[in-house]
């Protein structure tokens, strides 16, 4: 890889991040490599929509060029004209470097002249790994964080490598509580930049925050279908959480807007599953199948459906999770293809073990019966025959 750009001429550098928990992870990763402790990071200064004008508060009365590093921002697609062009303008005044690993954003890197920018994805794991081996001797927890920040960012390719462990998904949970707090990115890059196994001992403590959706029932052994009223602000996550608990593909719920008062049918499919099953159907996809004519908003992998009432609301929920679970059984039979948590792998190794055992010794006694009864037909053939004709196999 190439090695991060330095700017000779810059009295120091400041990192500027996202504010969720990948951004917090890849500005603490970046400060390191970088050999800087000057970061920023918050909501919404930090938006793609607003990040070009928080670097011009910040930073445009600054007496020296400064070397402006933005990682993990994406272009902002709504305004991506003002984005290229704000960037440029800082440019002229001070060394600016956009890291990124978002799809979206390579379409306009042709578009940056004085802005240096640097692909690096699409994973986020790639970007955070990026960081890492800019790293002078990186830590242990260092590499934790490469792989909580990319966790924290849904990243298949977590899965795809074996990485995600329940440990590792706990810390992101907890990280997630903390950045979502009032000024939260901003304090937990600080803090991590002074104690990040503190911080990481926090983020444990803080992942039981996020509260686990009560059980109503489970569809087709798949779907996991949440009783009452989701938590707010934590729609999907107490879905996901749900999903994990019940070892579940799926997860749906019914949720009320607390500003409108509107009732919404709320799903998810797990982001490890996923990962793991490209090609099983996503409840949005399903969902604008049900209701061709309603406002389906968010991803399809965690979609959402307004409804007229509450009671409407379970009666959606309820048929959209028996359309999965049978979208699902046509993908493959529960019983056959079966999703297994890592708390459960000895558990099911060892049945498989013991189940092969079984079979194998099952294999034994037919065969050694099958001798038995092969050699009483040769003695039958040869007394019928005499001793002197010809014995026959």
């Amino acid at each position: 890889m190439s090695q991060i750009p330095t700017q000779s001429n810059q009295s120091r550098t400041v990192i500027i991040g996202h504010f969720d928990v990948h951004g917090v992870c890849t500005s603490y990763l970046a400060s390191k490599a970088f050999s800087t402790t000057e970061v920023y990071a918050n909501y919404p200064q930090t938006s793609p929509e607003q990040v070009v004008q928080t670097i011009q508060n910040l930073y445009a009365a600054s007496p020296t060029r400064l070397h402006i590093v933005l990682v993990d921002i994406p272009v902002d697609l709504k305004n991506p004209v003002g984005f290229v062009q704000g960037l440029e303008q800082l440019a002229q005044v001070h060394d600016i470097t956009l890291i990124d690993h978002h799809e979206t954003s390579l379409r306009f890197a042709s578009q940056f002249h004085r802005v240096r920018f640097i692909y690096v994805g699409p994973s986020a794991l790639t970007l955070n790994n990026y960081l890492l081996s800019q790293i002078q001797n990186p830590t242990d927890i260092d590499r934790m964080l490469s792989v909580i920040g990319a966790i924290g960012d849904r990243d298949p390719e977590v899965v795809r490598q074996n990485l995600l462990t329940r440990e590792l998904q706990e810390l992101a949970d907890g990280l997630d509580v903390m950045v979502r707090e009032r000024d939260g990115a901003l304090r937990t890059i600080r803090a991590l930049l002074q104690n990040p196994a503190q911080v990481l001992e926090e983020a444990r403590r803080r992942a039981g925050q996020i509260p686990v959706a009560q059980l109503q029932q489970v569809i087709g052994g798949v779907v996991a279908v949440a009783a009452g009223l989701l938590p707010e602000q934590w729609g999907p996550k107490s879905l996901e959480k749900l999903a994990f608990a019940q070892n579940a593909w799926y997860a749906v719920g019914v949720s009320r807007d607390p500003r409108t008062g509107q009732y919404v049918v709320r799903s998810i499919i797990r982001w490890d599953v996923q990962a793991r099953y490209s090609n099983l159907p996503l409840p949005g996809d399903i969902a604008k199948r049900l209701w061709p004519t309603r406002s389906i908003i968010g991803h399809p992998a965690a979609p959402s459906v307004a409804a007229t009432s509450e009671e409407e609301a379970r009666e959606m929920a309820l048929q959209l999770a028996r359309a999965i679970a049978d979208e699902v059984s046509k993908f493959a039979s529960p019983n056959t293809l079966r999703f297994i948590s890592e708390s459960e792998v000895g558990r099911v190794l060892t049945e498989v073990l013991v189940k092969l055992e079984q079979i194998l010794e099952e294999q034994r006694k037919m065969y050694a019966e099958y001798l038995e009864l092969k050699k009483r037909q040769v003695e039958l053939l040869e007394r019928s025959t005499g001793s002197g004709s010809t014995r026959y196999d």
